[in-house]
């Protein structure tokens, strides 16, 4: 392998031996017997990590740790928005559904849309960012309000309870219940609610590192029938949170 490949596999180390914080961290004997390289190159390896701040070693125990530098980058990385980070992902997926997609995230009782991506079938029924909408009344804003408990959605609606669409929930016990059967599934689905002839089916994720939870949405036509959504879009947009969550630092809700 090139010296970069070597880098590389010892840092996926990291990982593969559960080093965090508080772990007294790779040993040169862990490195050698990783990687199964004469013991004078895995020295000149290490060396060279540590020199260029990819590698930081413990004066007591001689053992390594990940480096100024890449902290330093990581750390940057892993602080950006959520939106942000997830931007591309919901971009691509929205191309290779042929959907619009959307990221959102929650104000008060309110869902506020910052970012719509637009998929190969085109429509004119589309939600722009920017826009506010009861987020009771979208399945968006119900996978969101799904991370609170019950009683902090009863006391976040107490006095602000509104009339909804007719598909939506009418009673704030209704939404009680639509929001344990989310908390059960993992995901959220609105039918003709905010447009008419309008699904769409959501998924949360939060940031860990940043703090922030969003939404990430897919917007189709309605289908009739009992399996009343592409099951194939449910799956794709699933896949999509995963893979973020997996690059970003986040956690699929």
């Amino acid at each position: 392998m090139t010296t970069l490949e070597n880098a590389a596999a010892v840092l996926k180390l990291f990982q593969q031996k559960g080093v965090m914080q508080g772990h007294p961290g790779l040993t040169f004997t862990d490195v050698v017997e990783a990687l199964r390289l004469p013991k004078s190159t895995v020295s000149r390896l290490l060396a060279t990590m540590e020199g260029q701040g990819m590698l930081e070693r413990d004066t007591d125990s001689r053992c390594f740790h990940i480096g100024r530098v890449l902290l330093s980058v990581a750390g940057h990385y892993l602080s950006t928005p959520l939106v942000d980070n997830a931007s591309p992902a919901m971009a691509r997926l929205a191309d290779k559904t042929g959907c619009i997609g959307y990221i959102s995230q929650l104000d008060g009782c309110d869902l506020i849309v910052l970012r719509m991506f637009h998929g190969r079938h085109f429509t004119q029924l589309v939600t722009p960012p920017g826009s506010r909408m009861p987020a009771a009344a979208t399945s968006t804003g119900r996978v969101l309000l799904a991370q609170l408990s019950n009683e902090e959605v009863r006391q976040r609606f107490a006095s602000r309870w509104q009339t909804l669409p007719p598909n939506s929930p009418q009673t704030l016990d209704a939404l009680c219940a639509q929001l344990e059967e989310i908390r059960q599934q993992g995901w959220s689905l609105a039918q003709n609610e905010t447009l008419p002839g309008i699904s769409s089916i959501s998924v949360a994720l939060h940031n860990k590192y940043h703090g922030d939870t969003a939404a990430l949405c897919l917007s189709f036509l309605s289908q009739e029938g009992a399996q009343n959504y592409p099951a194939a879009l449910l799956d794709e947009l699933r896949n999509t949170a995963r893979d973020v969550a997996e690059k970003y630092g986040a956690m699929p809700l």
